[in-house]
């Protein structure tokens, strides 16, 4: 099948250890089975076509060496005995296998094609599922173009590693090993001294194999370097332009490429080297055929015939072992993107859900703290010691200085994160003990940034319930006082929304984000900032809306803007790693103490006047 050059970069998950000495070959050829061994798994669920294949492979192997022999027969008996009928035999010999060749070979390609593309799928499917499941930490510390690239560019050098091992090195690996046993049996002195070069060869494989794969490496991680640098760019377009940086970033854009051109023209020199020396050792045993056979043949001891086949023969085993030594190189190489790959795959999520873990049902909606600590790096805690509880249907309000642990908390309801001290309840059950997706069944979220997908406005709605009604998803809309704007739109509930719902502004995004927690219907409700980066006409039309499903749920209000949180029954101050300060909106104002300083800060002199006068 048509190989895919493919490169990628490194990830700043994984940990350099310092070697201090370099691997044995035995150590290494042990690693490369170990990873060849995991790959070759993916078709054992195919192991049937597999073993037919292996069975076409050898006859298509033997196919392929007919020839020589068959000259042989022509210089050696045919014309000899001038035997037209027996040549004409000979000839028709010579069709049908090819015949045979050509369409046994066109199967074995669609087939051998089939095989690698299934087990693709099945890579692809097993490390996206694994990415999906793993805790949100992995995605704190890993870049989107890494985690991109290891997912399709590096899954297709698999592409690569998986075709090389099942189809190139076994067909090569079987026509050496058929070339070998007749070569032997036409002449073995003339074999075993065109063979004693072959030491050479394989040295000078290694040797560029082991050069190229560093290189390789390199080139790697630069290219992907480029790729996270054009992420970046795309993604902060409007901030690039708002700053008139265009130039700017053309220009490291520039310097990146010319570098990785200058890495690339390294990678293809020492290519082209390797190859000239490899053709060089294989040059020189066609030469000692021809002197030590032609003497042989002068002498008596071989037959012309024998002498053509065995030159052709040893010009074609230099072929597969010329090819399984690029495979070498080749392998070596893809390893780069194949370890890659099993990396990501290899990483453990800091989320263990128990064997054991029932799931939650008939929830009311009570939540526990007790004596939460929580960190995301090492000796920098966020959160120390928190302990709170909210009975159904409460309204609870956390407010605080950026980066005090706000979105924190409402991670740890979700159990996108366990403390590191202390637990987290959920109607009295710990959420460690309970189904990590119950749990998330019963919990819906609306966050400052409204994540939609790029498709219809009802798919996206449906995204809180997927088995909803039409009439249901109208519901919604209209609850979230979204359905007028979208009956506007050219195609309605159908209309594609693009990329992160680019073609709607900000309070349109949010408005259907709560249509889908209203599908959704959720016991708890968190919301995150939802209308802090909003104009004030959003965000009285979304105020409107959360209104309807706040009433009788369970609500954790995380707050950048204090008037979201007026009508909490608690008000939750975060500051200092602790809560600081805990209350009802009078009770805070009156204490005037750090939610006070907070709101006149927000608010100015007027509006703590009027809240004054109101208390």
């Amino acid at each position: 099948m048509k190989k895919m050059h493919r490169t990628s970069h490194h990830s700043t998950h994984h940990v350099h250890h310092a070697e201090h000495h370099k691997p044995t070959l035995w150590v290494r050829w042990l690693h490369f089975w170990k990873k060849a061994k995991r790959v070759l798994s993916y078709a054992v669920p195919y192991k049937r076509i597999v073993i037919i294949l292996l069975f076409i492979t050898a006859i298509l192997s033997l196919l392929s060496l007919a020839g020589p022999y068959l000259v042989k027969i022509l210089l050696d008996v045919i014309i000899p005995q001038k035997n037209l009928p027996l040549l004409i035999q000979l000839m028709s010999l010579f069709i049908l296998i090819f015949v045979i060749k050509t369409l046994v070979g066109i199967w074995h390609s669609y087939q051998t094609t089939k095989l690698v593309e299934n087990m693709i799928l099945d890579v692809k499917t097993e490390l996206f599922n694994h990415l999906e499941n793993l805790d949100l930490s992995f995605y704190h510390t890993n870049k989107v173009g890494d985690i991109l690239y290891r997912l399709d560019e590096d899954v297709y050098s698999i592409d690569s590693f998986i075709d090389i091992l099942v189809d190139d090195f076994l067909l090569n690996l079987m026509t050496a090993v058929f070339i070998l046993i007749i070569c032997l049996k036409l002449n073995w002195r003339v074999t075993l001294v065109s063979l004693t070069f072959f030491p050479f060869y394989i040295v000078a494989q290694q040797y560029f194999g082991n050069i190229l794969q560093k290189h390789k490496k390199r080139l790697v991680e630069k290219v992907a370097d480029l790729l996270s640098f054009l992420e970046e760019n795309i993604s902060g377009i409007k901030a690039i332009k708002s700053f008139a940086l265009e130039t700017k970033k053309l220009n490291e854009y520039t310097s990146r490429t010319k570098l990785l051109i200058v890495r690339n023209l390294k990678m293809d020199l020492l290519e082209s080297f390797s190859s000239a020396v490899v053709g060089v050792i294989t040059f020189i045993p066609l030469l000692v055929i021809l002197w030590y056979g032609g003497y042989k043949v002068i002498v008596g001891a071989l037959s012309v015939g024998s002498l053509i086949a065995i030159y052709t023969y040893i010009g074609k085993l230099f072929g597969p072992v010329s090819s399984l030594g690029s495979l070498n190189v080749a392998i070596k190489m893809t390893m780069v993107s194949v370890n890659r790959v099993f990396e990501f795959m290899d990483v453990k999520s800091k989320l263990i859900e128990k064997k054991n873990a029932l799931p939650l049902t008939n929830v009311k909606g009570e939540i526990t703290f007790k004596e939460v600590s929580f960190h995301y790096y090492k000796d920098e805690p966020l959160l120390q010691k928190i302990s709170f509880h909210i009975q159904p249907g409460q309204m609870y309000g956390l407010v605080g200085p950026s980066g005090s642990g706000k979105s924190t908390v409402g991670n740890l309801v979700f159990r996108f994160f366990d403390p590191h001290e202390g637990t987290v309840s959920i109607d009295g059950k710990n959420l460690k003990d309970v189904t990590l997706k119950s749990i998330r069944q019963h919990i819906g979220i609306v966050s400052q940034e409204a994540i939609l997908f790029n498709m219809s406005i009802k798919d996206n709605i449906k995204f809180g319930n997927p088995n909803a009604s039409d009439p249901d998803v109208v519901r919604a809309a209209m609850l979230a006082n979204i359905h007028d704007l979208i009956m506007t739109l050219p195609h309605g509930y159908n209309t594609v929304v693009g990329e992160r719902g680019e073609t709607l502004s900000g309070g349109e995004k949010q408005r259907i984000s709560i249509a889908r927690v209203i599908l959704k219907d959720p016991p708890i409700i968190v919301l995150d900032e939802a209308t802090s980066s909003l104009d004030s006409e959003s965000e009285q039309k979304i105020q409107a809306a959360l209104q309807h499903i706040t009433q009788g749920r369970t609500t954790l209000v995380i707050a950048h803007r204090l008037s979201t949180v007026r009508n909490a029954d608690q008000i939750l101050v975060l500051r200092n790693k602790h809560i600081a300060e805990r209350g009802n909106f009078e009770s805070l104002m009156k204490k005037k103490g750090f939610f006070y300083h907070l709101y006149t800060t927000q608010f100015g002199e007027s509006q703590r006047a009027r809240a004054t006068q109101q208390l």
